[in-house]
């Protein structure tokens, strides 16, 4: 037999979340992680950054693209989930669409790092141009999450305080800390990206505590029917 939707959305939430302390716990001890190459640095301080430990930074990205795999997943089955509760509107699917293209983007930029610290590895540092590109394309992956989180902060229901918490830190916590990361200077950035490593965390958590609620099956597979039968106490905003 399949696994339920809630089943399996709390069992890529719970993955999710383990990949993120896994990341956090390894940039914490031994400084390696893919954050400092999302910076512009002078070509041979990026280099130096590439080689410091290239066993270490390719565990970094092996465990970033497994987390990949679980949040694309999670996004997938979220939206299916708010489906078949009857949240029919267009702001789940745009924001579906903006968050699998984050992971599109997610993908390349880990890509490129490999490429890069394969080409350090025989000599060969990376040039401006791409130490800029990559800067940039990290931006852009960032700013699309942040849209797409905000978008999906709003199609959320209200109908218990984990969901509205949720709503919350999707609402008015990741796309002003994510924003800010980028405008002030790197020395205030570092704990503000601890911040965010903290909102993923509490957010998968939130979304597995959600899951395993009893009855929360139930009144997920139940359909559009049973939402329309709640409607009027389903706190799904307007």
């Amino acid at each position: 037999m399949t696994a339920s939707i809630p089943t399996m959305l709390r069992a890529c939430a719970l993955g999710a979340a383990a990949l993120v302390l896994a990341m956090l716990g390894l940039f914490l001890v031994t400084g390696i992680g893919q954050d400092p190459l999302q910076y512009v640095h002078p070509v041979a301080e990026y280099n130096a950054l590439l080689l410091r430990s290239p066993a270490l930074l390719r565990a970094a990205i092996g465990l970033d693209n497994a987390f990949i795999v679980l949040y694309s997943a999670v996004f997938v089955l979220l939206f299916t989930a708010l489906w078949q509760r009857g949240v029919l509107r267009p702001l789940p699917v745009v924001a579906l669409v903006l968050l699998l293209g984050v992971g599109l983007l997610d993908m390349l930029e880990n890509m490129h790092f490999l490429a890069m610290l394969s080409a350090a590895e025989q000599g060969r540092p990376p040039l401006d141009a791409q130490i800029v590109w990559q800067a940039s394309e990290s931006m852009v992956k960032f700013q699309l999450s942040y849209v797409g989180l905000f978008l999906l902060g709003c199609a959320l229901p209200r109908d218990s305080a984990a969901w509205r918490a949720l709503g919350r830190l999707l609402l008015w916590v990741q796309w002003p800390v994510g924003i800010t990361i980028y405008v002030v200077p790197h020395g205030l950035a570092v704990p503000l990206v601890l911040v965010r490593f903290g909102f993923f965390l509490a957010s998968f958590l939130l979304l597995a505590w959600i899951h395993r609620q009893p009855g929360i099956a139930s009144r997920v597979s139940a359909g559009p029917v049973a939402a329309v039968r709640g409607a009027s106490g389903s706190g799904v905003p307007a």
